[in-house]
């Protein structure tokens, strides 16, 4: 929704010609923790938190078992690197769409997860018992606690995009 306005409003903008235009709003770059502690504020419950450390998840990272080696990668390059938000934008051909339209407001994380939680207000809950071997979602040699983490990725990347699902 918001990417969509910001790239119409740029695209017949003169000072993005040429530029490579970013969209990276500062009350958006939360951490997994931050997102975690939203959502509990939101559903008036505690989630379960589990850490995995940086080098059990370069450890699952190099054991070259697809998709869990894959999953290991992108989880250490995203979450402990920050590739998608720890860079510079010193280059005078990056711009932010943030500062070219500071009056154009746009949605932050808080209110997408207000959206979710409205949404599913009257949803009724279905309580569904799982059984997962440590080994299903990192590998054999990795920490039971590995599989929490995973789940509580994988809610939290459900949270974001069930918005734009319906």
């Amino acid at each position: 929704m918001d990417i969509g306005k910001f790239t119409m409003k740029s695209i017949d903008d003169a000072r993005t010609l040429n530029k490579c235009v970013h969209f990276r709003p500062s009350s958006n770059l939360l951490n997994v923790n931050e997102l975690a502690s939203l959502w509990e504020k939101k559903i008036n419950r505690e989630l379960p938190r589990v850490t995995i450390s940086e080098d059990d998840l370069l450890s699952a990272a190099k054991a070259m078992r697809i998709p869990e080696s894959i999953v290991a990668a992108l989880t250490h390059d995203i979450f402990i690197k920050g590739c998608q938000i720890n860079y510079s934008m010193d280059n005078p051909k990056d711009v932010d769409v943030c500062s070219l339209y500071p009056d154009t407001p746009f949605r932050n994380i808080d209110d997408c997860f207000n959206d979710f939680v409205i949404k599913n207000v009257d949803v009724p809950k279905v309580v569904v018992e799982e059984t997962i071997s440590n080994d299903a979602i990192i590998g054999q040699n990795s920490k039971p606690e590995a599989v929490g983490y995973h789940r509580m990725t994988t809610i939290m990347l459900l949270c974001l995009l069930f918005k734009d699902s319906n």
